[in-house]
């Protein structure tokens, strides 16, 4: 059976869209998640500031590669905890046992999915303002260009 088309194709997706929905941003938004709930932690005392200052500056594309949590799942058979343990594996002293506490993998990827469509979405808002505008701008230029009618 063939693959049906998909919108984020490269022929019929956008640059943007692509990238928001890459491996890589994708991973980044899990780190993303991971990093705030680490604050939110250290915020109500259950973990120190020095152990979310330092999963903070570990949980970004940079330090966490793509290839390395997919060595991971290969072994766990789960991708967040793959993402948690690559993650673990950079981070300095204990800050590393702190990572993904008190979260279930779902909490981690529901909240990743709503900064994922909500990139989405704001881009889709913009280019369809930029649309609605060329729109305007084309009625305005036609409007006493002659058509022919059609019944």
């Amino acid at each position: 059976m063939d693959d049906p088309v998909c919108p984020l194709d490269y022929r019929y997706g956008r640059k943007e869209l692509l990238e928001i929905f890459g491996e890589r941003k994708r991973l980044q938004y899990l780190l993303d998640v991971e990093a705030a709930l680490a604050r939110a932690h250290a915020k109500i005392g259950n973990i120190s500031k020095s152990a979310a200052d330092e999963i903070t500056k570990k949980a970004t594309t940079k330090f966490v590669k793509v290839e390395r949590v997919k060595q991971i799942e290969t072994e766990t058979k789960h991708d967040v905890m793959a993402v948690t343990r690559a993650l673990s594996e950079i981070c300095k002293g204990d800050a590393g046992k702190y990572i993904h506490l008190g979260a279930t993998s779902y909490d981690i990827v529901d909240t990743a999915n709503a900064l994922q469509f909500a990139d989405s979405t704001e881009y889709i808002r913009k280019e369809l303002k930029n649309l609605r505008d060329t729109f305007v701008n084309l009625s305005k230029k036609h409007k006493k260009t002659i058509m022919v009618g059609r019944t």
